[in-house]
């Protein structure tokens, strides 16, 4: 499909490896710094995200952020995640139990706007914020990734088929084409087992 035949609107899973992070008590400026040493990757403050060389970071509540990498094989960035960070915080893999989906395209805020109380406009939530709301009456993480806009919506795994539909839902009147993860990986929106 070329780009002139292409709908307004992307939905796509897309396969992540998650690591929820959590600061020991007065250890939030030391494991900042360790994340730093090891990923090249500044955690960010409250209400933002960022993104690094190897691995990324959302912040969810004080003194914790979800990180994310490429897929790897199981367990293995929280190994490194924990390695890096021994005795400054606790890293607890969230592969299997969170999925990211990614919302893109000119009219993704207002299709998005149908389903989440955020306010979404550019000078309220521009590329870099991140925040934990309800989308389609589901609690979800939201950040966006670009001006275009490209936002990352982070779910319970057992949600996403649920929050894959109401996006493709909200976005009709626009067009939009859904983009299934890609093998090995399991799709959401698949009826069959493991492929």
């Amino acid at each position: 499909m070329s780009a002139a035949e292409r709908p307004a609107l992307a939905v796509a899973e897309r396969p992540r490896s998650l690591v929820q992070l959590m600061a020991r008590k007065d250890k939030a400026n030391a494991l900042a710094v360790a994340i730093k040493a090891a990923f090249g990757l500044d955690l960010p403050p409250p209400g933002r995200w960022a993104a690094g060389a190897q691995a990324g970071a959302t912040w969810v509540q004080p003194g914790g952020w979800l990180l994310e990498s490429e897929p790897s094989a199981p367990d293995a960035f929280r190994a490194q995640v924990a390695a890096a960070t021994e005795g400054l915080g606790a890293a607890v893999d969230q592969s299997s139990g969170r999925s990211v989906i990614r919302f893109a395209g000119a009219p993704a805020r207002s299709a998005l706007a149908t389903c989440c109380r955020l306010d979404l406009h550019p000078r309220a939530f521009g590329p870099g914020s991140a925040a934990i709301t309800r989308i389609a009456h589901v609690a979800c993480g939201i950040r966006l990734a670009d001006a275009t806009p490209t936002f990352d919506l982070i779910i319970g795994s057992t949600y996403a088929r649920w929050l894959i539909e109401e996006l493709l839902e909200a976005s009709a009147g626009h067009g939009v084409w859904f983009e299934p993860a890609p093998k090995p990986y399991r799709s959401a929106m698949s009826d069959s087992g493991p492929t």
